[in-house]
Formats: structure tokens, sequence, C-alpha cells
């Protein structure tokens, strides 16, 4: 009897193709392609729109680095500010208030220059050598909102031509507006805003109806599509923050931002806003126009910034919770600490700026503006265990080159979240392991130090005692000995700062290693409340 053979094993006829692939073969290879082809085209559409939002999102950081330079620049020069705020004025602060009679014909020429896009003034800073105030206002842009400079020019050394007509200029574009709710976000019983309608006012007619006059300190929060800008400012007048536009938690804006929007206003990118700065009259008058120049970039904390191989090792501890500027009036209840009293102290007062605020605007401000090929490592030094004892992942094995896709973003945003835990839980002062983290990674040749206390402890864990300036001042300037990196000398410099009080041992810690020790007080930062 014959046996069956199954189908897959009786030998079968072969056909003739005539140089060509079955139909079957056809199908799968032409569908191959043409997946082929879909996942190229998908890869390279999504490429070029990485490559577009990378383009656009350097563009933003560039227009509003230079925007802020200016503005900064102007505010630490001026003498006071000049604002509307809801509280009566005194005679003897006519000065200051922006809705005096002295400044009607300024604001009315200013309005005039803007013409159809508005000039909606936040607030002005009085120079020495100028009669009239400088003022910085938002107006349409073509890109949303932006925020605009009226006032004398300047040339380009810096100096005011006062004798000149007033200047409209935009200092930055695309400022972004708060964004409408969603139906799915509404809570039980609340409507969409009248300004998020489909018969919706016009940009123009919400900025026109948008105020920033000051109750006590601060301006208005925002709504949807109003300008995302809030500013705070301190008793007297010299303080300009940038705060969270919105006070809601209900919605994740924490920040001022610009944005650039596409095609049916659908956002391409967005960058945070940070902004603090505080009038402090002729004593950076030298300085104005050259951070980011082609010179060395400089602050209050940390000056003549020039190395391209840096370490940042800045004091976290609860001390850095001391309020230098108070605010008007009083609000939800907070902890500071208080450098007279050597305690933390609870208050209702408001604080317009803590050392802390101060020290994450310097380093936003040096981090935003560091050359792409600068290579930086971060450390917030503290108490083994507490909140503020930690370092920027990214430079946790080493320096990191800060002009990396997402890096510099990564730096500003670890910077801002060192005041966000509750300060009690900050930590005390111990710089040790930073300072030797810094000797030890031989590829850093420049280290920049900043405390606002003598340690808690010595290197050795005892107490710290007028006795081991000298020897820890030693012991560090002698960790250069037979440093190299890659076969070549390299010694550390460390420029150091000391916040609030005088310090021997940073003092002579610098010296030892040809770098510069910076002592900032009351005199030149803080202000008596």
């Amino acid at each position: 009897m014959a046996r069956k053979q199954f189908l897959s094993t009786i030998p079968r006829k072969p056909q003739k193709q005539n140089g060509f692939a079955g139909m079957s073969e056809l199908i799968i290879a032409s569908g191959v392609g043409t997946l082929l082809i879909m996942a190229s085209g998908a890869a390279l559409r999504s490429t070029g729109t990485l490559i577009k939002q990378s383009e656009v999102k350097t563009t933003l950081r560039q227009n509003s680095i230079n925007g802020l330079r200016l503005m900064r620049s102007e505010v630490e020069r001026s003498m006071h500010l000049v604002l509307n705020k809801t509280e009566s004025t005194s005679e003897d602060q006519a000065h200051i208030n922006l809705s005096d009679s002295r400044y009607s014909s300024l604001l009315s020429e200013c309005a005039a220059l803007a013409g159809n896009s508005l000039f909606k003034p936040m607030f002005g800073v009085k120079m020495v050598e100028l009669t009239k105030p400088v003022l910085y206002g938002v107006s349409i842009g073509s890109g949303g909102y932006s925020i605009e400079r009226c006032g004398a020019p300047l040339d380009p050394g810096g100096k005011y031509k006062e004798t000149e007509n007033l200047f409209l200029s935009r200092v930055i574009d695309h400022v972004g507006a708060i964004p409408c709710r969603q139906k799915s976000e509404l809570n039980q019983g609340e409507s969409l805003s009248t300004a998020c309608e489909d018969n919706a006012p016009t940009l123009a007619q919400i900025l026109a109806s948008t105020n920033f006059t000051f109750t006590a300190g601060k301006t208005p929060n925002r709504s949807e599509r109003q300008p995302g800008l809030r500013i705070e400012t301190d008793t007297n007048y010299k303080l300009i923050k940038f705060i969270d536009p919105t006070q809601s938690t209900e919605d994740s804006i924490t920040q001022s931002f610009i944005n650039k929007l596409g095609v049916g206003d659908k956002q391409l990118t967005e960058q945070p806003l940070y902004f603090t700065a505080f009038a402090r009259a002729d004593k950076r008058i030298g300085n104005f126009g050259d951070d980011g120049q082609g010179g060395p970039l400089s602050g209050a904390f940390f000056q003549n910034i020039t190395s391209n191989k840096v370490r940042f090792a800045v004091d976290g501890s609860g001390s850095m919770s001391a309020c230098v500027m108070w605010g008007e009036g009083y609000g939800t209840w907070r902890t500071f600490y208080d450098p007279k009293e050597g305690r933390y102290r609870d208050t209702r007062r408001i604080c317009a700026l803590t050392r802390m605020e101060a020290l994450i605007s310097e380093m936003t401000m040096i981090l935003d503006q560091l050359p792409v090929n600068t290579k930086v490592g971060i450390t917030s030094f503290s108490s083994d265990g507490y909140m503020n004892n930690r370092e920027w992942s990214e430079s946790s094995n080493g320096l990191v080159r800060i002009g990396n896709e997402g890096k510099r973003d990564s730096a500003i945003a670890f910077v801002n979240t060192l005041d966000d835990s509750k300060v009690t839980k900050w930590g005390g002062t111990y710089p040790w392991k930073a300072i030797q983290k810094a000797f030890d990674d031989t590829e850093t040749d420049t280290l920049y130090l900043m405390s606002d206390g003598q340690p808690n402890r010595d290197r050795n864990g005892g107490g710290w005692s007028n006795w081991d300036h000298q020897s820890t001042a030693d012991y560090y300037a002698n960790e250069n000995h037979d440093r190299n990196h890659n076969g070549k000398d390299r010694a550390l410099i460390v420029n150091s700062t000391s916040l609030g009080l005088e310090s021997r041992w940073l003092e002579m810690l610098s010296e030892k290693t040809q770098g510069y020790y910076n002592q900032i007080d009351k005199e030149n930062l803080q202000e008596n409340s």
C-alpha cells in the first residue's frame, strides 16, 4: 500500500516566474518596503521636530538671557524702584509713586510709542544720572505678550543719552499667557472663563484690563489668558522678584515663563523665566554690560568666573533661610533663621527675599549664561541625612558639559529646588565632603565655595573653634601637592564667599590656593528690617 504523503512533503512542480518574484513575495516585499519608508519618514519627522524644538528653545533662551541681563543691570544700578501701589503714599515717598503727576508725561510718551501694541507699566527704575526713570512694561508682541523697556537710550558703553528722545525697545518676547482650563478640568459648578469662550476678548483687550498695581508688596494673581507675570518687592522698594503668577495649587504653574506657540496655539516649547534683582545704586555701575560680553561672568556671590572646568559648592544649611529683605504686610506663618538670635523663628511677616533665594537667583543667572563648553559640577552641602546635603545628579560622577542637551535646564532645575523643603530639615554647615570631592576630581581647576556660617564641626568631627582656622586651610592647601590631571600639574583654585560674617579659614584657604575671598555683609546685601 502506498504511504500517504503530507502536503508539505509532496514535491511540487516549479513554476516559471520570468525573473520576477511570486505575488506573495512581492506583496511581502512591498509591505516591508512601505513600512521601512514610513518608519524612516516618521524618524526623520521626529528628528526634525526635535531639532526644531531644540533650535526654538535655544533661541528663546538666548533672547531671554539678553533681556534679563539688561533688566537686571538697570535694576541693580538704580537707586530705587518706581511703581503703583494700592496703599496710600506719604508725601516724602511721592518719588516712588508711579501715579504721581511728575511721571504723567513719561507714561503718555511710552503709551504713544507703543501705539496699538499698548504699554502697561510694571515698574520703573530711578537712576542717579537720569531725571526720568526707565520704565519696564508689558505690550503685545510678535509671539503673544512681550516685556518692553521705555526710557533714555543707552550707548554701546552703557551710558545713558537722556538728551535724545525716549526709546521703546523689546526686552523679552513670547511671554507666556495663563492657559485656559479645559471643561474636563473644571470643578463641579464651575464654568469656562469668559476669556476662553468662542467670543472671547482679544489679547489687547485682556492686556488693557490687566494691572500691575502692588498690594502688600505683590502684583495681582493672574487669570486665564493674562500675561503670566507676577512681581514681588520689599518695604524699601528696591527688590524685583518674579513669583508664581497664579498662586494656585490646582495648576502646574510655579514660575513666570516664556513659550513659543505654533499652529492653533499648540505649544512648541516652554522655558521658566527666573528673575530676582535689587537696587544697589552705584555699587556695580562699573560692571554694566560686561556679563556675557567676552569678559568674566560676575555676581554678588561669585565673581570673575573664567574657568571652563568649575565646581560650585554652596551652603544648603538652615541658616540660609534668613530674611535679607522684608516685604509689606503679613501672610501665612513661615519659619526663618534669625542670625541675631542664632535660632529659627516663626512669623507671619512677609519676607520678600531670603539668603537662599538670593543665592538661587544668582546661580540661575550664572548657569544660564555659562558658555556651552563649560564643564560644571554642583554640590549643596549640609548635615548628613538632611534635605540639602545633596549633589546635582548629573555631576555626581564628574563634571558635565553645560551645553549638552538638557544639562543646563537640569542644573537650573536642581538649584531651584534648594528651598523646597521645610527649612528646619535643611541641615547644618558641614562643607568638608564637598570640598574634598572638588580636590579629588582632578579635572576641576576652580572651586567656588560659598557659606554663610562657621562649620558646626571640624573635619574630624570635633567641635569647631578658632584654633581650626589655620589647620583647616593648611590641610586643604596641602591637597594641591602633586595634584595632576592626565599627567599635568593642576592645582585647584578655591574662590570663597562668606555671607554675613568674617571667615578666616575661608580667607586663608583662598589665599593659599591663589583664589580670591569675598565677604558679603549687610552693607552690600542684607538690609535691616
